[in-house]
This record gives C-alpha cells, structure tokens and sequence, in this order.
C-alpha cells in the first residue's frame, strides 16, 4: 500500500516512493458504517483473539479407559505408542536377560549356548534369569510414563488414575480386600496338592537370593504390567471410539486378549484364566477409575503363587506347554471374581472417584460481545485463568474501547459528548469512535502551542488546569 507524498515531495519517514513502513493494516469493510460498539474483532479481520491450544486432558467427565479421548486426540499418537512401547520393552528385555545370563556364567552355572537354548524351550530358569524377566516387565513402568507424557501429554499421575496422582491410601484398602480371599485360595490349592503327596520343599542355596528378589522385584513386575496392559493398551483402544461404553469393552477384549498372548500358552486352561483375569482386571479400574485395584489383585496373586519357589527347583517355572493346566484353574478364575466384588462393593462405599474432566474449564467460551472499556481486561476464550497471554496488555495498562478515550497519566479525561444529543452539534471530535477528545467547532490550535489539546476547557468551564 503506498501512502501519498507531502506536499513539497517528501515522502514520509524518508523513505523512497511514498512506501509505509510497516505494511498495510487489516481495514473495516469499505462502505460499511460501523455502529458505535462494534467488537474489534468484527471490525478488523485479524485482529481478534488467537486460538486457544486444544486440551489434553477430558473436557467433560470421562472413566478411566477413554481418558485418552479429548480435544487434542489424534488416531496416530496411540499407534506410534504402542509400537514405541514393544520396541522398547524388547530391547529393555534383552538387555536384563543378558545381564542374567552373564552373571550366571561368571558363577559357573551355565553358559551362553546353553542357557538360550533352555530359556528357548521354556526351560533353564536360574534365579538371576527369573529376575531379569521380572526386572524388564517392571520397565514397562517407567515407558508407559514416559511415552503417555510424550506423545499424550498427560502428567505421569493421569496413568495412574482419574484423579492424577496413585490413590495409595486406597490401594493400601485394596490390599486388605485382596489378601484374605486370596490366603483361603492359597491354603485350598495347598491342601488338594498335598492330597496327591509330598511338595518335596527344602531350602537350596537359591533360597536367600530368591526370597528377597520376589519380594523386590515382584510388585514391580505385576505393576508394570498393569501400566502396558490396563493402562497403555486398554486407553489407547478405547481411544478410537467416542462412546465410553463401546470404548470400554473394545479396551478390556482387546487388552486382554494381548495379555493372554503375552504369556504364550499353548494350554488352553491357562489361557482362559489370563484372559478372565486381564478382564477381570479391566473391570475393577473402570469402576474404581485406577490401576490401583488391579495392581494390588496382580501382586497377591503373584507373591502367593510364588511363595513355594525359593525352596524348589524353578527350573520348569516358565513351562506352560499343553497339559500343564486343568479345569482346576477355574476355581483360580472365581478367587478373582469375589476379590473385584468386594473392591466394588467398598469404591462404591468410599465414594471412590471414577470419573472426572479436569479440563472442564477450558472449553472455549463465546467471545465478549464489546470490546473492554478503560479499567476492564477480558479473558480470552478458551484461556485458563492465569495462562500466558502475550497480548494481554501489562499490569496497571488498560486499554479503550470503541468510542473510548484513556488520558495520559497525571491528567483529566474530559467527557465525551454524546453525538446524538443538541449540544454534541458543535463539535468536530465527538463522532462515534473518534480517537480523540473533542474540539469546539472552528477551533484549530496549532500542534506546537498547543500541544495537550484536551486540557483546554470547554465552553464555559473556566480555565485550564495547565493555566
């Protein structure tokens, strides 16, 4: 946009052919009159707020599995997920089965060759081995944290549960559900085995080093899988549907068809009790809104399970070829069903939290409907309170709006005439959206001597103050 010469050829600012320095400005629509309160928004195209960034958390309240579903959801961040996560639990894997496999040749207990070779065939479980697997199931921790963060955006907490943060004093409740249904299991299955006869259960010289790893390293294993398979996968397929309940079950069938497969069973009891229990398990974090439950049932039962093996040969421990199992695991599938009950049962007492929108506030609101006036700031719609707003104008700076005029500091604004009154007819200045104060009719001071124009009195005020 060029801008006309001065009269006697100088272009203004110095600058060649008349060009303005900063650009054309965005302008009213021509022809158009604008009534006196027309937002600047309508006014100039451009210029209104910008555009709020699209929420990563629920806008509206949302159980535990669709938590993923929200504004800034895309179809591709679950995918990548859970492809980054295999590839990382795998090369995690590797690197704590090889570690194993090294210490135990270092102590003389088997090499290289035939340590794959029996861990290939599900077989040649030594200590340091079972504690590997355990150790690299629990990395799963730390990539679902770091991959719901990254790709998610939602704070570490918000895997946890609903609430944003482990809910450990419930977990704790949990745990004193769980562990007594769980004991009468326990001391069942003991007793039908000793019917068959002696467990043949000695200590060895595993026993010290095994006890204390299942104890360390066991919670751990069970939490990291609850994190990848209630957690990561359960969300990230219930993420693709906008109805819950279709996002729920899609999530629980799908992650807990992934968990029976990740135990490679070729027995197919043993795969019907994965499968129950991952379902199981989907079902107490959906109705308690955490992993907290699930990971209090998957650690009784593991501990429990495992409480035999410091004092026998665990060599066989990973065996779960055809035959392994019997119908016998049904009543393993019933021990969990009483346990998620009872959990419900006291969420429901408790008034445990299954839901929320911790985004509520951020749905976008309609714009203001007049710009602010001197002393008023409107929030941006869509902003939280408190957000970084770069164009907000500084602490103590107002700015006018339509038909307004803010004085300088120190001075007093005079007021403005209304056009549509008798007395506002004699003067130049008081049109609506005038961007200065008004000058008495036929009154031209000059700039340089009169530089403050609004501080000389109207008609019939008396002097200035400056006088």
């Amino acid at each position: 946009m060029s801008t006309p010469p001065i009269p006697g050829g100088q272009t203004p600012y110095g600058q060649a052919g008349g060009q303005a320095p900063y650009g054309p400005l965005p302008q009213p629509p021509a022809g158009v009159p604008l009534p006196m309160g027309t937002p600047r928004a309508a006014a100039m195209p451009g210029w209104g707020y910008p555009p709020p960034p699209k929420p990563a958390l629920p806008v509206v309240p949302t159980e535990y599995p669709g938590f993923w579903r929200t504004p800034a959801w895309s179809a591709w961040r679950p995918i990548v997920l859970v492809v980054l996560a295999v590839i990382a639990y795998f090369a995690g894997g590797l690197v704590f089965m090889a570690v194993a496999i090294m210490i135990d040749m270092m102590t003389g207990r088997q090499t290289w060759e035939e340590a794959v070779g029996e861990i290939a065939n599900d077989g040649g479980v030594t200590p340091m081995v079972f504690l590997g697997n355990n150790l690299s199931l629990a990395l799963l921790i730390v990539i679902a944290i770091a991959l719901t963060v990254l790709l998610i955006k939602q704070r570490p907490g918000w895997l946890a549960s609903v609430t944003g943060r482990m809910r450990w004093r419930w977990m704790g409740t949990c745990f004193t559900i769980v562990l007594p249904i769980w004991m009468v299991y326990l001391s069942l299955d003991t007793w039908l085995q000793l019917q068959a006869g002696p467990l043949g259960l000695a200590p060895n010289r595993d026993t010290v080093v095994l006890a204390i790893g299942i104890l360390v390293t066991t919670p751990l294993q069970c939490a990291g899988e609850e994190y990848a398979f209630r957690g990561l996968i359960n969300r990230a397929a219930a993420s693709f549907f906008t109805h819950q309940r279709v996002g729920l079950v899609v999530g629980a069938v799908l992650s807990s068809l992934v968990f029976m497969l990740a135990h490679a069973a070729a027995d197919p009891w043993l795969n019907v009790f994965y499968f129950s229990f991952g379902l199981i398990a989907c079902y107490v974090t959906w109705r308690t809104g955490g992993l907290e439950a699930s990971i209090a049932m998957h650690v009784v039962n593991n501990l429990l399970s495992e409480a035999f093996m410091p004092f026998m040969d665990i060599t066989e421990v990973f065996d779960r070829s055809a035959g392994t199992g019997s119908p016998w695991v049904l009543i393993g599938i019933v021990t969990p069903l009483i346990a998620a009950a009872a959990i419900t049962w006291q969420a429901r007492k408790l008034g445990i939290t299954r839901s929320s929108a911790p985004a509520a506030s951020r749905v976008s609101a309609p714009a203001p409907a007049f710009p602010p006036g001197p002393g008023q700031f409107v929030q941006a719609p869509g902003w939280p309170a408190g957000a970084p707003q770069p164009w907000a104008p500084a602490a103590g700076v107002h700015e006018p709006g339509a038909g307004q005029v803010v004085p300088p500091t120190g001075t007093a604004a005079a007021p403005l005439a209304d056009p549509a009154s008798p007395s506002a007819s004699g003067f130049a200045g008081g049109q609506a959206g005038g961007d200065r104060p008004p000058t008495p009719a036929g009154e031209h001071p000059a700039p340089l001597s009169n530089p403050r124009p609004w501080d000389d009195p109207l008609p019939g005020e008396g002097p200035s103050p400056s006088s």
